[in-house]
């Protein structure tokens, strides 16, 4: 079957090539009228050959230049005849890889011709030069023939520039070729055997004619469009109210891994097989890819999911969402793989506006509300009232799908609730430039986990689980610790000379992280004792030890009117400012989705 396909493009080509070639017939009657001139001059040649033999002309003071011109001339004579010779093929060839050969030995055979025409041209020229100076009338037979044949060489010497032009044999037949291309790029079975060594013989053919420019914009152009026709997305184009959003989001999401782990994934691998062996290591096939990805309806499905992300929140659609968020981390590894040349950067952006919205984590290092609210339902959910319901649906869902509902259904689908949960806070974490506060945002997050022991939910997942939230949480609050006061310490040294400096730099330093972490908000109370406690430990100690060293430093100085001058805070003062810090859950809440008070 494909074989006949093949024939039969092949008749059409040769159809399309002979028709091409008799709408030129001012060419053809250039080349027709060329050809019977240059039988003309072979047979003058032959005749002036023949009378060189004769022995009258062996005295001839002219004849070893006259012997050594006709066969240069004769040569390029012959080349024109396989270039006619081959155009004719190329009309009656009914396979590809034939027709590509013919076409590269056209090609050859015509710059040969040129090259033909110049040496005959140089030498003709030469000897009728030649001949003239050393007393060659200018009616002499042999110069005449000689003058109209440097005439009819030049003539042929057109001939390859000839063909290249609209309407010229060689022309057409590259034309041809990429309506060749165009056809075997919508087939179905585009990337079979045999219809991979077609299209990269017909590449390589083109591309030696410095035609891979335009032979790209072919390849880009025709499986734009095979994809649109398979790809078609009904709502994308659709004008969808906020309000009826949520009924595309299940739709969305499998459109979504169907266009990357299939569509794409096959469209990658097609212009990686078809131009690796062409342009730069994988310059082309990215270009390739890119330039299709980009207008196929992948940047659609992205601004689509965006806008399903900045519908109005309930409790409902933070599910939803984050079944989306796991839809993007399930084709997260192949769309890394895809999607990276330089025409794709306006998806790989439409991607992080997706999945890393523009809005900031609080501002205060709280939980965000989409952690809040999707716990808090999601245990409402597993309580005595809604846990028979939801157990209910799943197994009439699962019913319908031929499968058995068992508890770790329900558990495995909370499990993924908090995996992407999880995710996402790793995500906020990452974006916020302050260490400091992604760490009272980490230690906040792990602590409010921690929070649902004895939940539905937290009972559910475990005492191990539970435990590990714990851990997580001291262990960010430990961090947070060093990070903020360890620094600041470390201005306190011992050297005599500079105490005066280290106190004020410290005092410095010291008003500093308190104006900046002061609105910070640890959401538990007794965490945000704990690790007040555990500030006060690590600062004070260290700061009474220095200022008993300065004091005594004075004494010994005999300054005893600076005594207290220079100290801005007393350790008690410095304690009680650490106790402090922070504000309550009921001081301060912002939402994470618009940054306001809530």
């Amino acid at each position: 079957m494909a074989e006949t396909k093949s024939l039969e493009r092949l008749k059409a080509m040769r159809s399309l090539l002979k028709s091409e070639m008799e709408k030129t017939k001012t060419s053809s009657l250039v080349l027709e009228k060329t050809g019977s001139k240059l039988e003309e001059i072979n047979t003058k040649l032959l005749s002036l050959e023949a009378d060189v033999k004769v022995d009258r002309w062996r005295s001839s003071p002219f004849f070893d230049h006259i012997r050594y011109t006709i066969a240069p001339v004769s040569a390029a004579l012959r080349v024109f005849a396989t270039v006619q010779e081959l155009e004719r093929d190329l009309m009656s060839c009914n396979e590809v890889l034939g027709y590509v050969s013919d076409v590269k030995c056209l090609g050859e055979a015509l710059k040969l011709l040129t090259s033909s025409c110049v040496l005959a041209l140089n030498w003709l020229e030469e000897t009728t030069k030649f001949l003239s100076e050393n007393g060659m009338p200018e009616d002499h037979p042999c110069g005449l023939r000689f003058r109209t044949s440097i005439k009819l060489l030049k003539e042929l010497q057109m001939t390859e520039a000839r063909a290249y032009r609209r309407g010229g044999s060689l022309h057409t037949a590259l034309e041809s070729l990429e309506t060749e291309l165009e056809m075997i790029l919508e087939e179905e079975e585009v990337l079979s055997e045999y219809n991979l060594r077609d299209m990269k013989a017909i590449i390589k053919r083109l591309d030696a004619h410095t035609m891979l420019t335009n032979c790209v914009h072919v390849y880009i152009k025709n499986r734009t469009r095979v994809i649109q026709k398979r790809f078609e997305i009904d709502y994308l184009k659709k004008t969808i109210t906020e309000a009826d959003i949520e009924g595309y989001i299940g739709q969305w999401r499998l459109d979504m891994e169907i266009a990357v782990k299939e569509i794409y994934e096959f469209e990658s691998n097609l212009c990686y097989e078809v131009y690796k062996d062409f342009g730069e290591e994988e310059h082309v096939p990215l270009r390739c890819f890119g330039a299709i990805a980009s207008n196929t309806g992948m940047l659609q499905l992205l601004r689509f999911g965006s806008r399903i992300s900045k519908c109005r929140k309930s409790p409902p659609k933070l599910l939803k969402l984050l079944e989306c968020f796991s839809t993007m981390d399930n084709v997260r590894t192949e769309f890394n793989r895809l999607f990276r040349g330089e025409q794709c950067l306006e998806i790989r952006r439409e991607t992080r506006e997706l999945l890393q919205r523009p809005n900031c984590p609080p501002l205060d290092g709280g939980v965000p509300k989409l952690v809040s609210v999707v716990t808090e339902y999601c245990d409402k959910l597993l309580g005595d009232k809604n846990k028979p319901v939801l157990s209910k649906i799943l197994e009439i869902d699962l019913g319908w799908k031929n499968e058995k509902y068992q508890e770790e259904v329900l558990i495995g689908h909370m499990y993924n609730i908090l995996r992407e949960i999880a995710l996402n806070l790793d995500a906020w974490s990452s974006s916020n430039k302050e260490t400091a506060l992604s760490y009272i945002f980490m230690m906040n997050n792990h602590s409010h986990f921690c929070g649902l022991r004895e939940t539905p939910l937290g009972l559910m997942m475990g005492e191990s689980w539970l435990n590990a939230h714990e851990k997580y949480r001291d262990y960010y609050a430990a961090l947070y610790v060093k990070e903020s006061w360890g620094k600041l310490l470390s201005l306190l040294n011992n050297k005599a000379q500079t105490m005066k400096r280290a106190l004020q730099a410290f005092a410095k330093g010291f008003d500093e992280i308190y104006r900046k972490q002061s609105h910070w908000v640890v959401e538990d109370e007794k965490v945000r004792w704990r690790i007040c406690e555990a500030m006060v430990r690590m600062v004070v100690p260290r700061y009474k030890s220095y200022l008993q060293s300065y004091i005594m430093f004075l004494v010994e100085e005999g300054d005893h009117k600076s005594h207290g001058k220079d100290l801005k805070y007393t350790p008690k003062g410095l304690e009680m400012k650490l106790k402090a810090m922070f504000k309550s859950k009921e001081g301060a809440e912002y939402s994470h989705f618009d940054g306001n008070m809530d």
